[in-house]
């Protein structure tokens, strides 16, 4: 995987567990091109993403306050963020279906696969330079 090509990504985890925000940012530290940033839940997310550019957003399905699938559905009103890169993530399984319903592309079914967590964060951004 060649990570260079993704120079400074700025990459912003929104979950309301601390742990799983602390566990991705550390598998996502191993990359030196990556800078992480962190939300417990949407509405601080919203706040985040009128503030600075990220360049993918890792978001939890289930929050307190304002789920994953409200935080889309009110991103999305704006046109700036219609085709912003979200990763769902979830303990449910979704079929392509229910993620169009939703509004996000890619998506990562929790518990994660550790060994392969980068990969797919790898392959998500592929497609979304060759998109």
């Amino acid at each position: 995987m060649d990570w260079d090509k993704f120079n400074n990504l700025k990459i912003l985890v929104v979950d309301d567990d601390q742990l799983t925000r602390e566990l991705i940012r550390t598998l996502l530290k191993k990359v030196p091109t990556v800078t992480v940033y962190q939300s417990s839940d949407g509405l601080e997310a919203l706040a985040m993403i009128q503030e600075n550019k990220f360049d993918m957003l890792l978001l939890d399905l289930y929050m307190p306050r304002m789920s994953g699938a409200e935080f889309i559905k009110t991103l999305k009103k704006n046109n700036q963020f219609k085709s912003f890169p979200i990763v769902l993530m979830s303990t449910d399984r979704l079929n392509r279906e229910e993620l169009k319903n939703i509004g996000a592309k890619y998506y990562l079914t929790k518990p994660f696969d550790f060994h392969n967590f980068l990969n797919d964060i790898y392959d998500f951004l592929e497609q979304e330079i060759s998109a």
